[in-house]
């Protein structure tokens, strides 16, 4: 069990927070005592700031950010297996790039973000009046964690609004993304400097935005900020990478799998990591949303799971292809119908995926009675990387599944393995890809020496003589598969609107901002504009 301390403070948090919010009166008097009594310690403090953490804990679900960010590439899918997850079709929406306003996983995700911002706002508008040296700190820390909940919204959403008081009742209007932008990087520039300069090991600030989640942030910010901005900002994106990488409290693991094992708290790669437990902050459901039902078997699970989510057949073979990843050859599970195993890459990040015969927690093989009868495994299940439609009858047992979190013996349908937000490696590719790109040379020697630095260090595979475009964001997503980049990266590679399996090349548009094709951005949920009349649908919609 991994009780840290911030999972402690947003459990106060969240019950200080849910306590009195419909006794309109009370909440007053509640305010008032807490501004004039409570805050005057820093474990006072952060039994308030937990609430704006503890939103962060439905992360690792099927609503929102997973989805939106992964089903919508060529990572991840969720097919459609006959009477199972159809739900309207909105999963193949997703895949296919034909979602609505109407649809629940862009309305989850609008919903998760501001809920993350309005908890952020109110907690300032109580600190801001205290106006003692102890406040200032903790208000520094939450404008940073409103900044990167807003920078998710621009990235998602693009046009949306800033709200930023917290006494306001005049339903929002539309920003521009470039107003957005401007915000997120000027309360970035002006907080993060107040923040505490703590590594992944201290347990005082883990889980919390510290001074290098903030350098992170605006590295993302600026990597991307010619798809954001129409302006590049590749000497401001090295910058940010290098004041992580030169605080030397950072480095990558030896064994990349340990990064994701049930307990990883304090991995030295994690920059800002979500402290899940299985307990007492709920939240992390892969292992219903990715396993079969029969699973349930192999790891004693106390509930059943839903068999949905898996990997796009291309995606893994980029792992075990010897031309697209050189690396030792040995055993693999190939990407034929029944997964028969065959020669290929034996990349150590294989452990992303769960592949092959599945088994009981005695070893005695899984079977499935109710197996598609076209399936060539038949019972036995099999897990194979290939899958042999989107919809409407996608074998149950097809699909490489994500295992890049530990799965465990006992585990519920929470996970108790920490999510990293931010992680070491990914630093590095950022610094590596904006110095290709400044450079306008993917073979530049420094990009070229931090790509093979992860390569071989966590892959154990053959360092790269040279790089193109695609060769780099295929090592991209091999290290940072199921993470929440895929959608980000293959907007600002170009490679978001081509084709691949189950998604046909979308049709072209310079609707969004900046010239960007409008599906690159979420549509706005109906029901906010129908809630606010301030509020204008993206272009497109």
């Amino acid at each position: 069990m991994k009780y840290t301390s911030i999972t402690k403070y947003c459990l106060i948090g969240l019950f200080l927070a849910g306590g009195c919010t419909n006794l309109d009166e009370t909440d007053v008097l509640y305010d008032t005592v807490i501004s004039d009594n409570f805050y005057k310690t820093d474990r006072e403090f952060l039994s308030a700031v937990g609430a704006a953490y503890s939103n962060l804990f439905g992360w690792g679900g099927n609503n929102h950010m997973i989805p939106l960010n992964e089903v919508t590439t060529d990572e991840m899918v969720v097919p459609t297996r006959g009477a199972d997850w159809g739900d309207g079709g909105h999963w193949v929406r997703l895949q296919t790039h034909t979602y609505t306003s109407q649809d629940p996983t862009p309305t989850n995700g609008w919903t998760f973000l501001y809920s993350g911002v309005n908890t952020c706002n109110r907690l300032l508008a109580t600190f801001e009046p205290l106006g003692t040296d102890q406040s200032k700190a903790y208000i520094a820390e939450l404008k940073v964690l409103r900044a990167i909940y807003y920078y998710w919204l621009l990235d998602l959403y693009g046009n949306v609004p800033l709200s930023t008081d917290f006494s306001s009742t005049t339903p929002p209007a539309n920003s521009t993304r470039q107003q957005v932008y401007d915000f997120v990087e000027k309360e970035l520039i002006e907080n993060v400097p107040l923040l505490q300069k703590t590594g992944p090991t201290d347990e005082s600030t883990y889980g919390r935005v510290n001074y290098y989640t903030g350098y992170t942030a605006l590295a993302k910010l600026y990597l991307n900020a010619k798809i954001y901005t129409g302006t590049e900002q590749w000497e401001k994106a090295i910058a940010a990478c290098d004041e992580v990488i030169n605080s030397g409290k950072y480095a990558l693991v030896t064994n990349y799998s340990d990064n994701f094992k049930k307990e990883n708290k304090g991995s030295t790669e994690f920059i800002w990591a979500i402290p899940y437990d299985a307990v007492y902050a709920k939240g992390f459901n892969m292992p219903m949303m990715t396993l079969h039902m029969q699973n349930q078997n192999t790891y004693k699970m106390n509930a059943q799971p839903w068999n949905g989510f898996a990997t796009i057949q291309e995606f893994y073979q980029s792992y075990i292809d010897p031309v697209q990843n050189p690396g030792p050859q040995g055993t693999v599970v190939g990407v034929d119908t029944k997964g028969t195993t065959t020669t290929g890459t034996q990349d150590k990040r294989l452990s992303n995926f769960l592949v092959g015969p599945q088994y009981m927690s005695d070893g005695s093989l899984l079977t499935d009675g109710g197996a598609d009868a076209a399936d060539p495994n038949g019972a036995p299940i099999t897990f194979t990387p290939y899958i042999n439609e989107l919809q409407p009858n996608a074998w149950r047992q097809s699909g490489a599944r994500i295992g890049k979190w530990e799965f465990y013996t006992g585990m519920t349908a929470d996970l108790s393995n920490d999510w990293p937000l931010f992680r070491y490696a990914d630093v590095l590719l950022m610094k590596a890809e904006a110095t290709a790109r400044r450079n306008d040379d993917w073979n530049d020697p420094i990009a070229l020496a931090l790509v093979n630095q992860i390569r071989t260090v966590h892959g154990g595979v053959t360092p790269f003589v040279s790089m193109t475009a695609d060769t780099f964001l295929a090592e991209r997503g091999r290290e940072m598969f199921a993470e929440t980049f895929r959608r980000q990266d293959l907007i600002r590679f170009g490679k978001y609107n081509s084709a691949w399996r189950f998604h046909a090349a979308d049709a072209s548009d310079n609707l969004g901002p900046s010239g960007i094709n409008h599906l690159n951005i979420f549509p706005i949920p109906a029901t906010q504009i129908n809630a606010n009349q301030n509020l204008k649908q993206n272009p497109g919609y």
